[in-house]
Formats: structure tokens, sequence, C-alpha cells
């Protein structure tokens, strides 16, 4: 690895050492105010935190509390983030973790969180935190067990990484731009955790779990307002358990007819965002070594990654790409409808926008506002179809690994 690299990874575990030193400390903090506070009478549910600095190693990775370094500030009821402008960050196998944010117009929610504004919402959390809380799973499933269903229409749609997804999500946006009747949001923190638990939890824990932080996650939905979550592409193996959990929840799938040209989109995106010769490292050492405190690259897809086993860069990519399409195959029966193309939703607008539409229960009197933003968002658009032909060998070995995977068992 380069210099850069290396000043990398150390500033991060410099800042993974100040975190660990920060809550040591804040957790004693708050210990003897609970042992000397005389009005205390254990009733409070979740911790708050100040935050005083934030840092992530890769900007494409999972939110987690560790990207704070924060300490105690009260001990409150749950009651108080269930106020609007508190989402969920992260969720691990003991806690749920919460950040507030403030709204970009005053108490106006949908504008700020809208894929719209807000390409992904775990990015936009994390640089707009004020607060950070937690509260144990237990104490959070017990209390949200209590809350009511959304209030209207709520859609996921999935879509491999790099394939278009966020720029289908913009378009659908455009239908309603007061975000009342429509809101959709890319790429909610609380789906992607969900998909990191799926192999931790036994299959009525991540069923109960999905259950309590969706009726969290809606609980401030207008009256006949859709809500579309755009997942990421790891979301789609726990299609079933949010299905069992929420059957009123529909879900979609959209990618790219060509998945060569997704897999060369991944890996430019890839090289310029996550650095490759640190996902060499990555490879090389977590062999040896848990490196899920560093990445959890492999923990989105380890179904596809352990039996793909990457040892380059198109492998890894292939390894990403196919394990949501892969997921959506044996999860098609959860689908409303066959797979959407980008590019038919981009040629044909007027046409191939219709069922989502119909989907989402807005008019088709919209149809034109769809058509009126993709006149003006060609730099969004061109970044889909921004890809590079792969060499004949790498597409033999896609096609060879791809051949394999869909013989494995496992997937069907």
């Amino acid at each position: 690895m380069n210099e850069k690299i290396l000043l990398r990874l150390f500033t991060y575990l410099i800042f993974r050492f100040l975190h660990l030193l920060f809550l040591l400390e804040s957790d004693i903090y708050a210990l003897v105010l609970r042992l000397f506070d005389k009005k205390n009478n254990g009733d409070d549910e979740v911790e708050v935190f100040n935050i005083f600095a934030r840092h992530r190693f890769d900007c494409t990775d999972v939110t987690r509390e560790s990207d704070f370094l924060s300490f105690h500030e009260k001990s409150t009821l749950f009651e108080e983030i269930c106020e609007e402008g508190w989402f969920i960050y992260s969720i691990t196998d003991r806690y749920v973790y919460f950040v507030k944010i403030t709204p970009i117009e005053e108490d106006v929610f949908e504008t700020t969180i809208s894929i719209e504004k807000c390409s992904k919402l775990s990015n936009f959390l994390y640089q707009n935190a004020e607060k950070l809380a937690r509260c144990q799973l237990d104490t959070f499933q017990r209390i949200t067990k209590n809350m009511p269903p959304s209030r209207s229409k709520v859609l996921i749609f999935h879509s491999p990484p790099s394939s278009g997804g966020t720029t289908v999500g913009k378009l659908l946006q455009s239908c309603d731009e007061s975000k009342l009747s429509l809101l959709v949001i890319g790429e909610p923190p609380f789906l992607t955790s969900l998909s990191l638990l799926f192999n931790k939890l036994s299959v009525e824990e991540l069923r109960s779990l999905c259950k309590s932080t969706l009726r969290f996650s809606t609980m401030h939905q207008k009256s006949q307002q859709t809500i579309v979550f755009k997942s990421k592409s790891s979301c789609t193996k726990i299609v079933p358990f949010i299905h069992s959990a929420v059957p009123s929840i529909q879900h979609f799938f959209v990618t790219r007819k060509n998945t060569n040209d997704i897999i060369s989109r991944l890996i430019l995106k890839t090289s310029s965002e996550f650095n490759f010769p640190m996902f060499s490292f990555l490879l090389k050492f977590g062999q040896h070594l848990d490196m899920g405190w560093l990445s959890s690259w492999k923990e989105l897809e380890n179904e596809t990654f352990t039996r793909v086993g990457p040892k380059n860069e198109l492998e890894f990519a292939m390894a990403q790409v196919y394990g949501s399409i892969m997921n959506y195959k044996r999860n098609r029966q959860y689908f409303v409808q066959d797979v959407l193309f980008v590019e038919d939703l981009i040629s044909d607008t007027a046409t191939m926008i219709r069922p989502l539409l119909d989907l989402c229960e807005i008019s088709d009197l919209a149809i034109p506002e769809c058509i009126e933003w993709k006149r003006n968002a060609d730099e969004q658009i061109q970044q889909v179809w921004d890809t590079v032909d792969l060499p004949s060998e790498d597409v033999a070995r896609v096609g060879c690994l791809a051949e394999l995977l869909e013989q494995d068992v496992f997937f069907f």
C-alpha cells in the first residue's frame, strides 16, 4: 500500500481508539449520574449523546455508531426520539442508534430527506447529525410493538449497485414536487443494518426487528402519502422477512439489461471512492482477521462473496452485483411485478413509468413532470451510461462465475 492509504488507515485507527475512550468515560459518567440522581426512578429508556467529532474510513460503507466521538448528555424517555427529526442510524445485536437532524426548510422534513436532494440518506445523516442516541434492542422492540402501522402505502425498491437505481428514484420523485403525495427516500440506514444482521439473528428475531424498524421509520407518514424506500443492494435478501412481518409493503426490482455494464460501472466507482489497493489489503488480511470493524463490504453480500472468493477488482464487483440479482431471483415471489430496466424507463418514460405510478397510487397526470425532469437531468442520466467495455477475458470470467452461481442450489 502507498503512503496515502497507510495514513488513511492510521488516522482511522486513532479515531476508533478515541471513540472507545470517549465511550468508556461516557459510560462511567452516566453510571455515576444514575447512582447519585435521586430523581432517577429507572424509567429512562434512551441515552442521548452530544457529538464532538465525526470520521468515516469509507464514505460508501454502512453507517455505524463509531462514526462519532460522542459523550453522554442525558437519559430520557423513548417519546423524545419519536419527535420528527430523529432517524435510525445503525442497528447492532444489542442497540439501536439514532441521530437527530434539523430540516433544511423549517418543519419540512420531506424536502430534507427526499432522494431529490439527498441521494443517500445514510451520508446525509452522518454529515448533519446534531445528537446521537441509543436504546437497547429489547426496549426498542417492546415500545415499537405498540406503535400503529403506516398510515398509507409503503414500497421498497431494490437494484444492484451502480445500476441507475438512484436515477430511477429521482425520476419517480419528480412526479410530486411537494413530497406530500409521494416521498422517495434513498438508502435509509435501517434497511442496510437489517441486511447486515441477516446472518446474526434468528428468523423470528429478524422478522420482529423488521416490523419494529418499519413502524418507527414510517410513523410520521402523512395521510395519503406514499413512501418509497430505495434500498441498498444488499437488502434484496431480507425481502422475505419484511414481507412476513409487514405483508402490505410491496417490492419491485430495477436494473440494467447488460449485467457487464453494471460491473464496469461499479469498478469505475469503486476505484474512485473506495480505492482498490485498500480493497486488496482487506482481501489479503480479511482471510485471517475479522475486518468487519474496518469495512462491511464483505458482510453486505457475504453469500456470493464467499462463493466467488474474489481475488481482484473484477471478481469483487461481480460478487456485489450478482448478490443482489441472485437474491432477487430467489425471492421473486415477493416482488409485485417483473423486473424494470433503467434503459426502458429513460428511453420511453411516458410508457414505462406508468406501472410505477400505479404502484405508488399517483395519477398519470404526473407523467409530463417526469419527462421534464429527464430533459433537465442530462448529467445525472449520463452517469448511468458511464461505463467501459470489459475485456473479453473479463467477460468470460464473469460468465463462468455466473454460471457456477446459478447452478448453486443455495440460491433457489
